[in-house]
């Protein structure tokens, strides 16, 4: 297959999104770079999806490919395959880009050797009181940890980005995607383009908005994916990826440990009294200044549940790939929808 010189090939992997993946396509099409493709992977949706790519199919710059696996890295790496352009820009299906995103990142790739993937200001948008809470939790520090390109409001070299755009190339140099990682494929991906010297770049002018999910269940077992497979990263390339990681397992632990021991050793208590302190004052503080008293509780519980999610996933992912050495569970390997 021959390579379009500055085309964009965009690719969306897509499962049951009928709400949403109108207005993705959509927002593309509506881009200020125009040079581009959209190639849709639709994992065999079952819910009216498919409906709506076959009309928005009818621009000859939208392609369906179809994913009978059924699951995020084989998508992207399907689109990658079937991609024309020169450069590669991974859509989710509940994004909405701004028509100047495509141009942005494309600018900063091609004045910047130094950088390999490129990715914008991630904004969460929602359609219920619980999807308000959840994306007020995702973009606080206190939610996501410090120097996540979620929380972020200037330019900066980051570990990984949301929406990337990638040269093609890279991926003839390092590999595609993971096909056994249903979360953190991008992690791991980023993981090992940072490991051969390239940079990745979060630029905030560039914005794009995500529809989050709208229930606390749905984001705990999100969360509790990205734990889980974590661990598989970790141990596929004998390193902790970042500190952050770590943090909820860590707190998990300290808690599953330190309240047994409360009852036997006094001392203990006032420790587990300070470390809960200090977990509400630092997750009201940083829930959200224009918030009122009650919302802010809202979101530190928020927080609580998708931290819990995060650590309970990285311990059993500890107990799977580390002590015991099984394959990923069959039931964490379904995508939440």
């Amino acid at each position: 297959m021959s390579v379009h010189s500055e085309m964009v090939s965009v690719v969306i992997p897509c499962r049951n999104e009928v709400r949403a993946i109108a207005k993705t396509v959509e927002a593309i099409l509506q881009s200020e770079h125009q040079n581009l493709e959209i190639i849709v992977v639709d994992g065999m949706s079952d819910d009216g999806t498919r409906d709506v790519l076959l009309e928005l199919a009818k621009d000859n710059r939208v392609r369906i490919v179809d994913n009978f696996k059924k699951l995020t890295p084989f998508a992207f790496n399907l689109g990658i395959r079937h991609a024309r352009g020169e450069y590669i820009q991974i859509v989710g299906s509940r994004n909405v880009l701004d028509p100047l995103y495509i141009s942005i990142l494309l600018g900063c790739l091609k004045v910047r050797p130094d950088v390999a993937c490129v990715g914008g200001d991630y904004q969460h948008v929602y359609d219920s009181q619980a999807g308000r809470f959840i994306s007020l939790a995702m973009e606080s520090k206190f939610g996501m940890g410090a120097g996540n390109y979620r929380t972020m409001d200037r330019d900066a070299y980051v570990d990984t980005v949301g929406i990337p755009m990638y040269r093609r190339s890279i991926f003839e140099q390092i590999g595609y995607f993971d096909e056994q990682l249903t979360r953190n494929q991008d992690d791991e991906f980023n993981f090992r383009l940072r490991q051969r010297g390239k940079k990745i770049l979060y630029v905030h002018e560039a914005k794009a908005t995500y529809l989050v999910r709208g229930s606390l269940k749905k984001a705990f077992e999100q969360f509790r994916q990205y734990g889980y497979f974590k661990v598989f990263v970790n141990k596929k390339h004998h390193s902790v990826t970042t500190f952050r990681q770590i943090v909820p397992a860590g707190f998990l632990l300290f808690w599953a440990v330190g309240l047994p021991a409360s009852f036997f050793v006094a001392q203990v208590r006032p420790v587990l009294s300070a470390v809960a302190v200090l977990y509400v004052t630092l997750g009201l503080f940083f829930a959200g200044s224009r918030l009122s008293v009650k919302d802010r509780i809202y979101v530190l519980g928020t927080c609580f549940f998708l931290h819990l999610g995060y650590g309970v996933g990285y311990w059993q992912g500890a107990w799977d790939f580390i002590f015991i050495g099984r394959e990923p569970r069959c039931e964490l390997q379904r995508q939440t929808l």
